[in-house]
């Protein structure tokens, strides 16, 4: 009875994780497909390898110029997969990331952001710019 109980459990526990994955794949599919004309992607290792340098280089810049991470933190997305990043992609080798951030405590626990970055990364490698085109309050960007 009990070999039959535990068996149930990870068969359910397996079925329930297996839909719950399936659900954020497709949440994460259709947002990409949503957003496709601009979205950053990747298709090659090289390519991959690019996008997440610059994802980066984008954050890295961004806790720079905001005080450094003892007083900022970026949201979570960057710290992710390059392609779930809020990244634009302008050009094959040109990406803009809007970067949220804020205090960390705040922004670890309850997602409180202040702060908004825009900065465009372009090229590759060493012949790589990174240039900070906004950083100020959320409520006063202006696209």
């Amino acid at each position: 009875m009990n070999r039959i109980t535990s068996l149930m459990s990870v068969v359910l526990t397996t079925a329930i994780g297996t839909t719950l994955f399936t659900a954020t794949q497709a949440t994460a599919i259709e947002k990409q497909n949503s957003d496709a004309d601009t979205a950053c992607f990747a298709t090659t290792p090289a390519e991959q390898i690019a996008l997440n340098a610059a994802k980066n280089e984008a954050r890295q810049m961004a806790e720079a110029t905001n005080g450094g991470l003892n007083v900022y933190r970026a949201e979570r997305a960057m710290h992710g997969a390059a392609i779930a990043s809020p990244c634009a992609m302008m050009d094959p080798e040109t990406w803009q990331f809007t970067i949220r951030g804020g205090e960390p405590t705040a922004v670890a626990l309850e997602e409180g952001y202040t702060t908004l970055s825009v900065i465009t990364v372009q090229g590759t490698g060493r012949d790589r710019t990174v240039t900070l085109d906004y950083n100020g309050p959320i409520e006063d960007y202006v696209q």
